[in-house]
């Protein structure tokens, strides 16, 4: 395979007035096309008073757009075997459009539509101002998604684009209405400080031309500027939130951590992996989870972003449990801390690692995930082919260190939702 058509290597073409546009090769045999818009449209740049624009404006871009309205767009999708999905984050909002390879200049136009010429159709945003009111009910009183809110809103300050969920509250989603749906769309669905990834059988040069003629009407052009005010290191500490009526107990620690770019983040990607990451072969599934017996679920996350990040370790358990697992999630984070990893458990978990990288280039849907994650990050068009190499390369110690790093026990948070006062 030529390196023309090689996946795993990034083709960075010509922007279009600020927008990035980045090809990827179709995997081998793939007779489908994926195409994504990233730009800095997440719920950090939510207006003061208006948390919940970002996330609505996001689900309404696939709601109507261009000439086609709700039902029009949907039933056009599905004619053509395509489908069209966004993604809200605090940083950024993305749009993902994937179909049969042979239309995707067709495709690609529908998806120029979604990003530049929202419908914002008042009856579609009464929709989606429910299923924000239905999510935020749900992360109020579900012990996982309580627990994740209150780990966020107590390790980052209110201005933080890390602090919430962008769900809003009632108030601030019934103030939400076309006029300022479209104001927000305006300032940050910009060609400036996004970028347009290609995954498909078209040259670099055709993809150039297609986003050229399709993706020049942006209203702005400039990428606004996220602010992140620092991030106040506290000793640790616990905080709970009792529910009445449930079963389950959800605990979770973590804190801040380091963003994508950090030179450390090879070391702490395979911490986190050996820890709670990589599923039966983490010490959280072996050591919690099975052989402890005392959890449902026993995990970790490294959220590593553009601008910051944050490390998480969560476990559901009982009611009766939650202080000897809480113990046992403490005792896991302080081996990580206190001992190095053996060579044999890294080289296991990295080569596990590694091996997903083939896997994902079997369908256009997961090597375009991996390509669009590369492209946001502004990594190198041979990143994914020498991210083995990178894995390869980090040590024991160098694991060890980039726990201090990235998941910083000294400065966590834990935090229990649940019926605690059973314990």
């Amino acid at each position: 395979m030529s390196r023309a058509n090689e996946p795993l290597r990034l083709e960075y073409g010509r922007e279009v007035d600020g927008l990035g546009v980045v090809r990827q090769p179709s995997p081998a045999g793939a007779a489908s096309f994926s195409a994504t818009y990233v730009g800095p449209a997440g719920w950090g740049f939510d207006p003061p008073g208006e948390a919940g624009t970002a996330r609505a404006v996001n689900q309404l871009l696939s709601s109507g757009a261009g000439p086609y309205d709700r039902m029009a767009l949907a039933r056009l999708l599905d004619r053509a075997g395509a489908i069209i999905t966004s993604e809200c984050a605090p940083e950024s909002g993305e749009v993902t459009i994937w179909g049969p390879a042979a239309d995707w200049e067709k495709l690609l136009a529908l998806l120029a539509d979604a990003v530049l010429r929202p419908r914002f159709a008042p009856e579609d945003l009464v929709r989606v101002q429910r299923q924000l009111s239905e999510q935020q009910m749900r992360e109020l009183a579900q012990p996982g998604s309580r627990a994740d809110r209150e780990l966020f809103r107590a390790t980052y300050p209110e201005t933080h684009p890390y602090y919430s969920s962008g769900l809003g509250d009632p108030k601030s989603v019934a103030r939400i209405s076309p006029t300022k749906l479209r104001k927000f769309h305006r300032a940050q669905y910009t060609s400036g400080d996004a970028v347009l990834v290609v995954t498909g059988p078209a040259r670099l040069a055709a993809v150039e031309a297609a986003a050229l003629a399709l993706f020049s009407g942006f209203a702005e052009h400039r990428g606004p500027t996220l602010r992140l005010p620092s991030v106040r290191r506290r000793t640790a500490r616990r905080l709970t939130v009792a529910l009445k009526g449930r079963s389950q107990v959800e605990i979770r620690i973590g804190g801040d951590s380091i963003a994508r770019s950090d030179p450390g983040y090879p070391a702490a990607f395979l911490a986190n992996e050996i820890l709670g990451g990589r599923g039966q072969l983490s010490r959280l599934f072996q050591r919690v989870r099975e052989r402890g017996g005392l959890v449902y679920h026993a995990s970790s996350e490294l959220e590593a972003m553009r601008f910051g990040g944050y490390w998480t370790v969560g476990a559901g358990t009982g009611a009766e449990r939650w202080g000897k697992v809480v113990a046992m999630l403490s005792h896991e984070l302080e081996e990580m801390e206190d001992r190095m990893v053996s060579s044999s458990e890294l080289r296991e978990i990295r080569e596990s690692a590694i091996g997903e990288i083939p896997l994902a280039l079997e369908s256009t849907a997961d090597a375009h995930e991996l390509a669009v994650e590369v492209a946001y990050h502004r990594l190198p068009g041979d990143y994914l082919s020498r991210w083995p190499e990178l894995l390869r390369s980090v040590t024991p110690k160098e694991v060890r260190a980039a726990v201090d790093r990235a998941m910083d026990r000294q400065h966590a948070v834990t935090i229990l939702a649940g019926p605690v006062n059973r314990s």
